[in-house]
């Protein structure tokens, strides 16, 4: 899956799961919490989803605080996560 791909459903998922309707299109540079005013509880829900929705395996060692620094890190978390040439990727 290609990264403006990711960032277009990143956002889908925001609006619809975590219930920010009001969310403006997605820029990496957003931060999360300041920005985006996603909370702590809603970025547990966030790696749920993700997982769901996204078919990646977050292993509990790999989660860290800068990976929900912004929209970019969290991003670049995902993408360390999915292994090149996987089914995503090759359907994109």
């Amino acid at each position: 899956m290609r990264r403006n791909q990711r960032i277009t459903e990143l956002h889908s998922l925001m609006k619809t799961r975590l219930l920010l309707t009001d969310l403006s299109p997605l820029e990496e540079t957003h931060r999360l919490n300041e920005d985006l005013h996603v909370d702590s509880v809603m970025m547990l829900q966030l790696l749920v989803w993700i997982e769901e929705e996204f078919g990646l395996r977050i292993p509990e060692e790999e989660v860290d605080p800068r990976v929900f620094h912004t929209v970019g890190s969290l991003l670049d978390f995902m993408e360390r996560l999915a292994p090149a040439g996987t089914d995503e990727e090759q359907r994109a």
